[in-house]
């Protein structure tokens, strides 16, 4: 079977582990497999026309949301099988299992949003503007905000197929460490939930690649890539 990377492979090596994946094939040249939540197919392939089998064999154009690990394959998505678009992410691991020290200041209070807050999470987030998804996070209880005197300053979130993300800090609340702050709670909390804290940083995204340093992330190799219908 084919060997993954603790770090440039965790996004699927995360939801193996949990069992959050119908596997459809395995072997010393790939990986295909379905994560259940999101409805994403997981790619990674070394031999092209075998995977050109397996789409047809196993219905994959019924999917519109795909992370692919090889370039090959997403310029075959794109340009044979008429998918819209992609883009390239790094992974963030945090490989120790002790859990990150910080303090919460007295007027800031971190907890999981409500509907309450959708349409503002909606206006504030710009990297989405998928109404539902944020709404089902919140369903979720997937979704957490940070309070400043009682004022939602900014949030983070778990995506469906594990990894946190959605995290967006308000223009006026910006350069306080509520980013970090953010995503060190949110990692605490999956440390004691036994999983391994995760995000995908979108390639250029040089203020999130610090980001992740800081608190002492390690960064893959290699890229991951979404391709994507819609």
């Amino acid at each position: 079977m084919m060997i993954l990377d603790s770090i440039d492979d965790i996004d699927f090596i995360e939801p193996l582990r949990l069992n959050m994946t119908d596997v459809f094939y395995h072997e010393d040249d790939g990986l295909i497999m379905l994560e259940r939540e999101s409805q994403s197919i997981m790619i990674s392939m070394t031999d092209i026309d075998k995977f050109k089998r397996l789409w047809s064999q196993c219905h994959l154009d019924q999917y519109q949301l795909y992370n692919v690990k090889q370039k090959e394959v997403v310029d075959l998505l794109i340009n044979e099988y008429h998918k819209k678009d992609y883009f390239a992410c790094y992974q963030a691991v945090y490989m120790a299992t002790q859990p990150i020290e910080f303090t919460i200041p007295d007027h800031v209070s971190i907890r999981v949003l409500t509907q309450d807050y959708l349409d503002d999470v909606y206006h504030i987030y710009h990297h989405m503007s998928d109404r539902d998804y944020i709404k089902d996070r919140i369903e979720k209880k997937a979704l957490w905000g940070l309070f400043h005197d009682g004022q939602l300053a900014g949030f983070i979130g778990m995506h469906r197929e594990g990894s946190m993300g959605i995290l967006e800090i308000k223009k006026e609340y910006q350069r306080r460490g509520y980013g970090s702050l953010l995503e060190s709670y949110l990692m605490n909390e999956l440390l004691k939930q036994k999983k391994v804290p995760y995000c995908q940083v979108v390639v250029g995204n040089e203020a999130s690649l610090a980001l992740q340093r800081k608190l002492n992330m390690t960064l893959s190799t290699t890229y991951s890539y979404w391709v994507f219908d819609e």
